[in-house]
């Protein structure tokens, strides 16, 4: 185990920002941290950091002090640069001061640039810099020296499209070498794409963890596809196609609708609504619109931090 936390809480004044927070991390594992503004992800990974103490419980690591600091790679929002300082330069003290050896550090830091899109920059001062390359400089600083713990507050934030996808891989890879990695994001499909299990926090609680499919699997959701139709048909044949289990029907404004309901271990949700739009086709219907909804970890969001429901 990477990390283990145990009954965490943290408290500035009368709010908790962390209330009795039990979470263990794996090596090689990347966990993602969801929730509503002010639910705690932030306090929780400055904690893990060490950078502030907690008020009850315990963060427990495989190395403490400067052994731990020095495996230890991350991003804040709120990322220190030296202004008149070249990027390379600010890399460069980031990554020997994590004990790189000069050459080694040269190298990694040139991979890094490049990979990022900030090598034809790195000459230039940090001053010049816009918001997005200040965090692609900070997300080089954390991952220079290969940590084995990676803590990366809202990584992704003013990346653009490319750079997303680089860090994504930079990631998956260092997981693939054993880093442990936690990151939080208000961007639930980023979560479910990358991290191999979420933890959802809302006031300072962790309501849940584990792996996304997992988590969508607990809601007991189906598969619904709604078809707008240019005039009505029987809809009862529909009820016969296979991975079906309910059909229903309504007039409304813009037209005949049919909502079909797949059945619990319907698979292949394409040719699923192939084989209903087949079907309509053979009743004589003109299908105009097609919504498919597949419950996804958004909807496991949703659930448990629905305003005054309880979780499931």
């Amino acid at each position: 185990m990477a990390v283990a936390l145990r009954d965490v809480t943290k408290r500035f004044g009368s709010v908790r920002a962390l209330d009795g927070v039990t979470l263990d991390v794996g090596k090689g594992e990347i966990l993602g941290l969801l929730g509503p503004n002010g639910s705690g992800k932030s306090t929780l990974l400055k904690v893990i950091a060490r950078l502030i103490p907690p008020d009850e419980g315990t963060v427990l690591l495989p190395a403490n002090g400067r052994a731990m600091m020095r495996r230890t790679g991350m991003l804040f929002d709120h990322t220190a640069h030296w202004e008149a300082l070249t990027g390379y330069e600010n890399a460069r003290f980031f990554a020997r001061s994590y004990g790189m050896e000069p050459g080694a550090a040269h190298d990694r830091l040139e991979s890094l640039f490049s990979l990022l899109d900030l090598r034809d920059r790195w000459d230039d001062p940090v001053s010049t810099y816009s918001y997005g390359m200040r965090r692609k400089l900070g997300l080089i600083e954390a991952l220079a020296h290969e940590p084995s713990l990676i803590l990366l507050d809202e990584p992704s934030i003013g990346l653009d499209y490319r750079a997303r996808v680089t860090l994504a891989g930079l990631l998956r890879e260092a997981a693939r070498g054993g880093a442990a990695i936690v990151f939080s994001t208000n961007d639930v499909n980023e979560a479910a794409d990358l991290a191999h299990r979420v933890a959802l926090f809302d006031r300072g609680r962790m309501l849940v963890a584990g792996e996304p499919s997992v988590l969508v699997g607990s809601l007991g959701a189906t598969v619904t596809i709604d078809l707008r139709l240019k005039a009505p048909i029987d809809p009862r044949p529909l009820g016969q196609v296979s991975g079906i289990e309910g059909v229903g029907t309504e007039e409304r404004e813009d037209g005949f609708h049919v909502t079909v309901i797949a059945a619990p271990d319907a698979s292949g949700h394409s040719s699923l609504l192939a084989r209903v739009v087949h079907a309509v086709a053979g009743e004589g219907g003109v299908v105009v619109g097609v919504d498919l909804h597949a419950p996804g970890l958004p909807d496991v969001f949703l659930a448990y931090t629905k305003e005054g429901a309880d979780a499931p």
